[in-house]
């Protein structure tokens, strides 16, 4: 058994929306990112390769190249997952903290789980989303920001 951790972090902007797992949340904020700044994906696929001791997003995705601007996060969690699948491993449990002032994403939680089930081939009795609000307190809790750690462990 292996077991890796990734986090991602973003600015909050002016928007309209969120992607979070794959799940568009309807808000007046957006992650201002150079793909389509999904930081559950994000934050699983880190936790991926630091199972694998392969580096992280930015080594496999450079936001140096153009052809990752925009980009689908769905895609970079299915290179990881690739990779887990290569080296003769499965993805035993995923647990995920987003840490976000608002919206409240309760209601999105089973989605979230679903999309991410899917991607990762883990079973969704194994996948574990919990958030949290920072109680106003820092740039979270200012609502100027969001951040996403997962704990990802594979056999």
């Amino acid at each position: 058994m292996k077991i890796g951790i990734g986090i991602d972090t973003h600015k909050l902007i002016d928007g309209d929306h969120l992607i979070l797992a794959g799940v568009r949340i309807s808000c007046g904020k957006s992650i201002l990112a150079h793909s389509d700044g999904d930081i559950v994906y994000h934050a699983i696929a880190d936790g991926i390769y630091g199972c694998l001791s392969m580096g992280d997003i930015g080594d496999h995705f450079p936001d140096s190249d153009p052809l990752n601007k925009d980009l689908d996060s769905s895609k970079i969690i299915n290179h990881a997952v690739e990779l887990v699948f290569s080296s003769g491993f499965n993805i035993n449990n995923i647990d995920v903290v987003i840490l976000l002032q608002s919206p409240k994403i309760s209601k999105y939680k089973d989605e979230m789980k679903e999309n991410i089930s899917k991607l990762t081939k883990c079973s969704n009795k194994n996948i574990n989303i919990k958030a949290s609000t920072n109680e106003n307190m820092g740039f979270v809790g200012e609502g100027k920001g969001i951040s996403c750690h997962a704990l990802i462990s594979i056999k």
